[in-house]
């Protein structure tokens, strides 16, 4: 049952005085507000308060308010932005958690009175903590002073200091940030009465008295303005896009295919910067604090944002680690999985392969790891593509009721229309990226004179500008006066080394649970080591034509292996990739978690084909750095695995699907042919070009400890009189052997980096 909801007033005056007021209690649809009690019906006995300073009026969309000409003019922070207003015959509509400032001089200054208006159930009242103290905590633990309940806030996340008759607000090295009247905190700054602090999903008011605060129950309100998107060739993908959003919404995007749903969308949401426009977030410019205010968004793409050889509960544990803050105990992990299961009712299949899921239930699963840490606004990109319309009817049923029982705004693009009634509003998009109507089905019907939502398509398709300039016809003035820019605020920086230790054990366990690669994986040493014996000659390390073929034959075994292991290890993911990078992912720490457990895998590769080799085929004698030449074989083929691994990442990173990246394999591999020094002589071009292939390297390194300047050659043996002439590639000296070492080593590191450098375009997929 929906928790019962309370219109109210609240009043803290210049001293930090606090009055609330029922506006039930107040009895009148229209009231008054000021200093003198005898004409108003709110009264507010401040000098910065005009003897009747403005009027309310009660309306079902929220509480109407107008200044009546006051002397100092009210501030109104609401849904589309701060705004400073004297005197105006228009009302302004305030939403829940909306506020007015009244200021000496208009601006800054002290001394001001504050009112916020709430229509949030009984358990959400404003909560005030005493200052007094010389230091005052704020955060997630119940040890704190002041507990907010949101995962996202740090168990320590900010503490207001003492200084003189002043309290300073620092940040306590948290995890996801703060902001102070709507501009991001840097370390430490001296709060001023009535300064407006904003934790995630909760609000405080800091006063000279005391310290009020609330934690939100309600999703977010978008207030989107004059959206402009232009691409490459001058083609408008977005136009004048202008709409309102209101918290707890469940508002679907529809349109024609190329009508710019999900351009909107990613305009809306932030993840989508390089536009033109506005997009107010509770009344905060987004763009500019977007670093704090994007831990408080969700967002599911089209394709699902899970591993599938992963358990739902594994999923969801890694990116609870991702995601939450490193404070986070196994216990508060634990419960908030729980809990997230149960709003997407797959508690039953947690321990479930997610390979096992329905449709349905894995796009579920995808909603279910966004909803780890807990936003307030959600967005999905067709999570109904595809499923069956049974199928599709729950999952609309699920995200409605997010909507309502969770305090969630969700917006979502589709191209179905069955289910549009169970959403509070409809967005519907004209070619060219217009917005040509927003509001409720029933609305829209009335607006197209039509009685079937899919006749729309059609009225769009045909005249989608003049659709377009009518609805701007309807839309509200945005309110009017002055608003004020914020500061650009920097980027909160995420641990780098902590997700690469989380990335590690994640890869680790999806590669164990992949058997069939698994047991591929490690098939193929053993096999190609055992058709290099069968095609090897008795005499080799004592022949040399025979010894370079078998080490020739072994480098390109070990290019192979290599390639394998890696070409379709980041295209296959990189939907999750995407999300997670949009999220604060550090690419490097993703890459370098790849190459952790590949290097461990070549290595283990190079041991089992290494040793099969030594008992099929042979091994040289005597090493350049050991007495034997076991280790020094076993070395270079897994730093020939390593580069080639490396190399796969490259081309894994720059396809965006396993097929492109497996049609670049062949072609990889004949240049590793072609340019390795052993079956051409190469001069010119063809030497430089060799420098840069894996194969040449290796075949080096081989040949070199197995010396084979000393071998003898099949023309020698019937000519005895021939010399032997010196190649200085198969020097055997340590010099050498570790300068193709490090080579080798050097070309797995700048493959590593250009690898991570390609996978910065992730955020353009689907641009």
């Amino acid at each position: 049952m929906e928790a019962q909801k309370e219109r109210r007033l609240t009043v803290i005056d210049e001293a930090g005085r606090v009055l609330e007021l029922s506006l039930a209690a107040i009895g009148k649809e229209r009231f008054f507000w000021g200093r003198d009690a005898a004409v108003c019906d709110v009264v507010t006995a401040s000098s910065v308060v005009s003897r009747r300073h403005g009027k309310f009026k009660l309306s079902s969309g929220g509480l109407l308010y107008a200044d009546l000409g006051s002397t100092n003019g009210t501030w109104a922070e609401n849904a589309s932005g701060r705004h400073f207003i004297r005197k105006s015959e228009a009302y302004i509509c305030l939403k829940d958690g909306d506020m007015l400032r009244v200021q000496p001089e208009g601006k800054g200054g002290g001394g001001s009175v504050l009112l916020l208006y709430t229509e949030a159930p009984r358990e959400g009242k404003w909560v005030r903590y005493a200052t007094g103290a010389k230091r005052i905590t704020i955060g997630r633990g119940t040890d704190n002073d002041i507990v907010l309940r949101h995962m996202g806030v740090s168990r320590l996340h900010a503490a207001l200091v003492q200084q003189g008759d002043a309290y300073a607000l620092e940040d306590c090295g948290s995890a996801n940030g703060l902001l102070v009247n709507e501009s991001t905190l840097h370390g430490k700054r001296i709060l001023k009465d009535k300064d407006v602090i904003r934790i995630l999903n909760s609000t405080l008011i800091y006063t000279k008295g005391g310290v009020y605060y609330r934690n939100s129950l309600q999703g977010v309100s978008l207030h989107v303005r004059n959206l402009n998107k232009t691409v490459s060739g001058g083609r408008q993908i977005l136009t004048d896009a202008s709409l309102t959003i209101e918290s707890n919404e469940f508002v679907a995007i529809v349109g024609g295919s190329g009508a710019g749903k999900s351009t909107l969308m990613n305009a809306i949401s932030g993840f989508d910067q390089k536009r033109e426009g506005t997009v107010l977030f509770n009344g905060i410019p987004l763009d500019e604090n977007f670093s704090v205010l994007k831990h408080l968004i969700g967002y599911v793409p089209q394709e699902d944002i899970i591993y599938e050889n992963l358990t739902l509960r594994r999923m969801l544990f890694y990116t609870a680690k991702l995601k939450m803050p490193k404070d986070a105990s196994e216990e508060e992990i634990n419960r908030r999985m729980d809990d997230v299961l149960a709003m997407v009712e797959l508690s039953e299949r947690q321990d479930t392969y997610i390979r096992k899921l329905s449709g349905g239930q894995k796009k579920r699963a995808s909603i279910a790891v966004e909803l780890l840490a807990d936003p307030s606004l959600f967005f999905l990109d067709e999570p109904t593509s595809g499923l069956d319309p049974g199928t599709e009817k729950k999952l609309m049923g699920t995200l409605s009721r997010l909507a309502k029982s969770q305090g969630k705004t969700i917006v979502m693009v589709t191209h179905t229309t069955q289910s549009l009634a169970l959403c509070d509003k409809v967005i519907f998009m004209g070619e060219g990226g217009r917005v040509c109507f927003c509001g409720t089905c029933d609305e829209a019907k009335q607006f197209f004179d039509t009685d079937n939502l899919v006749d729309i398509y059609n009225k769009m398709a045909e005249q989608p500008e003049e659709w377009a300039r009518q609805f701007a016809g309807c839309m509200p003035l945005a309110p009017p006066g002055e608003s004020e820019a914020k500061e650009a605020p920097r980027k909160k920086k995420a641990s780098g080394i902590r997700q690469f230790g989380i990335l590690s054990m994640r890869y680790a366990e999806l590669i164990k649970h992949d058997l069939p690669k698994l047991l591929l994986l490690f098939l193929q040493p053993v096999a190609i080591a055992l058709l290099l014996g069968m095609v090897a000659d008795a005499r080799v390390f004592e022949i040399y034509e025979s010894t370079k073929s078998i080490l020739f034959a072994l480098s390109c075994a070990g290019i192979w292996i290599g390639l394998f292991d890696s070409i379709q290890e980041i295209c296959k993911e990189r939907a999750v990739l995407k999300r997670e990078y949009m999220g604060n992912l550090k690419l490097w720490s993703y890459m370098l978690s790849k190459f952790a457990v590949q290097i461990l895998i070549g290595a283990l590769q190079a041991a089992m084909m290494t040793g099969v080799f030594a008992l099929v085929v042979g091994l040289p004698e005597r090493g350049i750095l050991f007495a034997f030449g076991a280790p020094e074989l076993f070395v270079t083929v897994w730093l020939t695995i390593t580069a080639a691994m490396a190399l796969g990442c490259v081309i894994s990173a720059y396809a965006k699907s396993g097929d492109k990246a497996m049609v670049c394999a062949p072609f990889v591999l004949i240049i590793q042919l072609l340019f390795s020094g052993i079956l051409f002589e190469l001069k010119g071009a063809g030497s430089k070009i060799a420098c840069a292939t894996i194969s040449k390297w290796s075949v080096e390194s081989l040949g070199s400890t197995s010396d084979l300047n000393s071998l003898t050659m099949k023309m020698q043996e019937e000519l005895p009189g021939i010399e032997h002439a010196f190649q200085e590639i198969f020097e055997c000296s340590k010099e050498h052997l570790l300068t193709n070492w490090a080579i080798l080593a050097g070309m797995a590191a700048a493959c590593g980096i250009a690898a991570t450098l390609l996978l910065r375009g992730v955020a353009k997929d689907g641009r």
